[in-house]
């Protein structure tokens, strides 16, 4: 096997520029090849977090003095807000674009007709007779200098040219991030300007800013720098600062690419192939913000102003949650630093973690030596912290929280997602159908340590809980390793606490019939 993975090197080196090669060592690509030749080992649920059971239900009396932490520590300016978004808006049009591939010259009539027979014409349909209600619709009319009600009648496949098409809006190559999202009575936003809003209402310091981080392709750097403007131009806050800041996806994260007999893949022009390894590979962008405290939320998980109130009282609840226990945890840090902690401390100690931070007493706990003890709570206790906001489960597709037990016997609280399961095992696709609650990526981390020194978050991830990926290019097989997800092995040394939250701060828009959903339309 080592003389098969060195001779993928050498073609792999042999095909590369200087410039590729420092960005990707040897030793590196080999575990990745070793890795995407050998898989995985699936991992190991033992049941569904449930209320009471892994996921904490906040009682209302608690709030108000959660939502009061939250604004001491907010005044503070201990706060970021870190944003994937680099994605592009491709899958949200991809019905329509299929759409218009295997229908022309199509009617209103028509497309209703098609429906019948055709998810992709349906939601089609959906889009053109709810068109108005779109925040595109303005810019659309103005591209197309005529009655777009009548157009949408008698030729509806030229409006969707014009929202997708690069001499129109070119909608299906832009990031998600800069699409308009939102109509308003003397306005259209985007989901970046709803992101901006949103932030201003919790996350303002003493010093009236607002601090938020967008992950973003390179190449659409200055569209993002041309929307902030535009935002700054709007002055809908006059009274806050909005310190924003960009960061790309490390090159160097890429993997390697292999075709179906685990060779390296070489395109027609003999050159291999890197693909981006997921969102996992923003691990080193939120380690490198160095910051204190950390909300992360999806760039297309916004609301309308009407709905907002409910998501900024919840993001004030669950980061008011990660203060209350990571002060806790730090008392317990710097007491466990001394030589001898009385019997009666270590057992609030241990008491602590199991109904606060999912963190249960391994077998024969009661009968170690202090010391022994001391050092289990310390190794357990100093590292990152994360509350999620956990939503009940409607169907949605994603990850969600689970007890899983690690090859060492240890039981920890994760999110888990449909890739990391072996659904070949009856068992463990039961329990993975059985989860009540789903993640909607709604989380706040506390990434510095009881000395107030920045955690390095490499240290705390799962390498094995990677993904092999299979896709086909050009007609032909090809396989790549995504890094562990962000949240789920790329978090998966953290403290993981799970807390639910209404369904109503969840409003992600996967595809473009989403932004008719509640969440997503201000006047009803």
């Amino acid at each position: 096997m080592d003389e098969f993975i060195n001779r993928q090197l050498e073609i792999l080196y042999s095909s590369m520029s200087e410039s590729e090669a420092r960005l990707h060592p040897p030793a590196k690509i080999k575990s990745q090849i070793q890795t995407i030749i050998n898989g995985f080992k699936p991992i190991n649920l033992i049941r569904p977090c449930r209320i009471g059971d892994g996921i904490i239900k906040i009682d209302e009396t608690k709030e108000k003095h959660l939502t009061d932490l939250f604004k001491k520590a907010c005044l503070s300016g201990r706060f970021t807000k870190f944003v994937p978004a680099s994605g592009a808006a491709t899958r949200m049009f991809s019905k329509l674009q299929a759409t218009i591939n295997k229908f022309s010259d199509f009617s209103l009539e028509d497309l209703k007709n098609y429906s019948e027979e055709d998810k992709n014409a349906e939601a089609t349909y959906r889009f053109l007779t709810n068109i108005e209600k779109f925040a595109c619709y303005e810019d659309l009319k103005i591209l197309l200098g005529q009655d777009l009600l009548n157009l949408v009648k008698i030729n509806p496949g030229k409006i969707i040219e014009k929202l997708l098409s690069p001499v129109g809006l070119n909608y299906s190559s832009k990031p998600k991030a800069l699409l308009k999202f939102h109509k308003y009575k003397n306005e259209s936003r985007t989901a970046f300007s709803e992101h901006l809003i949103e932030s201003y209402y919790y996350q303002k310091d003493f010093q009236n800013k607002v601090r938020i981080h967008f992950t973003i392709s390179e190449e659409h750097e200055n569209l993002f720098k041309e929307e902030f403007n535009r935002f700054l131009t709007n002055n809908y806050f006059s009274d806050a600062e909005f310190q924003i800041d960009f960061s790309f996806q490390n090159k160097s994260t890429d993997s390697v690419t292999l075709n179906a007999n685990n060779e390296i893949y070489l395109d027609e022009n003999l050159h291999p192939l890197f693909r981006p390894a997921g969102h996992g590979a923003l691990l080193e962008n939120l380690n490198d913000l160095k910051a204190d405290v950390i909300f992360i939320k999806n760039i297309d998980n916004v609301c309308v102003d009407r709905l907002k109130p409910i998501t900024i009282k919840y993001k004030k609840i669950l980061a008011g949650f990660l203060i209350l226990i990571q002060k806790q945890i730090f008392e317990y840090l710097n007491l466990l630093e001394q030589e001898k902690i009385p019997d009666n401390k270590i057992d609030e100690m241990i008491k602590f973690c199991e109904a606060f931070l999912n963190l249960p007493k391994p077998d024969g706990f009661v009968n170690w030596e202090n010391k022994k003890k001391r050092n289990f709570l310390f190794a357990k206790l100093n590292r990152p912290i994360r509350v999620c906001g956990v939503v009940k489960n409607e169907g949605q597709p994603g990850g969600a929280p689970f007890w899983v037990k690690n090859e060492d016997g240890e039981l920890s609280t994760q999110i888990v997602e449909g890739a990391q399961i072996d659904f070949n095992n009856e068992e463990q696709k039961l329990i993975f159908n059985n989860s009540t609650h789903f993640n909607p990526v709604d989380l706040v981390c506390g990434v510095r340590n009881y000395k107030g020194d920045n955690f390095n978050l490499n240290n705390y991830s799962d390498p094995m809980a990677a993904i092999i990926v299979r896709k086909f290019v050009n007609g032909f097989e090809i396989k790549s390793l995504e890094l562990p997800g962000l949240w789920n092995g790329g978090m998966s040394n953290w403290i993981s606490v799970f807390v639910e939250v209404p369904i109503e701060t969840f409003n992600p828009v996967k595809e473009l019939t989403d932004l008719l959903n509640p969440g997503h339309i201000e006047e009803e």
